[in-house]
């Protein structure tokens, strides 16, 4: 029995790129999601001044953050200065009346008493200041 061989040897050798491009789909998806677990804790990066006292545990409070530029934010929200009292007010509404400062450790203290001033004015009862345990020697 004789078999034939193609006579054209044209065909066409090809690779299919289909598992390669799944395997990249979901190498993304995981870097995606591995990142949004490395979030900044306060959500604003600061350089925080240092205590030797214990800082109480923080849950679901306002944090103002004062970044080294002068930045402020709300939550991970930026604020205008002018618009601050007024974003504020709808915050202390739904989150309650304990404000929280989390300002880097070389911003100006008159900055950080200002935006003291206007948490006071939007009707902030408590405020705090956040700080990092200072590391022993």
């Amino acid at each position: 029995m004789r078999f034939r061989r193609p006579e054209s040897r044209g065909e066409e050798v090809f690779i299919n790129l289909t598992p390669l491009v799944d395997v990249v789909f979901l190498l993304l998806i995981f870097f995606m999601l591995s990142t949004t677990f490395a979030t900044i804790r306060y959500g604003i990066k600061v350089n925080l001044p240092t205590t030797t006292t214990p800082q109480e545990r923080i849950e679901e409070n306002i944090i103002i953050s004062i970044t080294k530029d002068n930045q402020l934010y709300i939550g991970k929200k930026w604020v205008r200065e002018k618009n601050l009292v007024a974003f504020l007010k709808k915050q202390i509404k739904k989150k309650g009346s304990l404000v929280l400062i989390n300002a880097d450790k070389d911003v100006k203290h008159g900055r950080v008493v200002r935006v003291m001033d206007l948490a006071k004015q939007a009707g902030a009862g408590k405020l705090g200041i956040l700080t990092s345990p200072e590391k022993e020697r």
